[in-house]
């Protein structure tokens, strides 16, 4: 685990080309801008940003939609070459991010307040499970 980034909460992208057509890359950055200048710099066209949200554990995100998408990789020149998928629209990995961007707000927090609590509670929790399998 990074100790910089604990919950690695970054941006995951999804970029097209201008002249790039049906090719996006799936990508992970701090900064999607500066990310979008540098993917630019070592392609010819306009690079632009389709969709692009901050995540808690974002590696493991981008990791997971690498692998579904595995099957359309389009290998490009300059940096990131190695994260572009044939997609006529990239509709798909933008529906997923934004389910996977809603979930991280409901889930998260769920888990978070079950486990405080469990901790708050313990004590009561045993004294009732008792008194429950008590009159059994």
């Amino acid at each position: 685990m990074n100790l910089n980034r604990p919950f690695d909460y970054r941006y995951i992208y999804v970029l097209g080309n201008s002249r790039h057509l049906f090719r996006y890359k799936i990508g992970i950055s701090d900064n999607v801008n500066r990310r979008t200048r540098e993917i630019e710099c070592g392609l010819s066209g306009d690079t632009f940003e389709i969709f692009a949200a901050k995540f808690f554990f974002s590696q493991k995100i981008e990791t997971f939609l690498h692998f579904l998408y595995r099957p359309l990789h389009a290998r490009m020149a300059g940096s990131g070459r190695s994260e572009w998928f044939w997609m006529f629209l990239p509709v798909t990995p933008t529906i997923l991010l934004s389910v996977f961007w809603v979930l991280q707000w409901i889930i998260i927090p769920m888990f978070i307040s079950t486990i405080a609590f469990f901790y708050l509670n313990w004590n009561n929790l045993g004294i009732a499970l008792k008194h429950v399998f008590h009159n059994f």
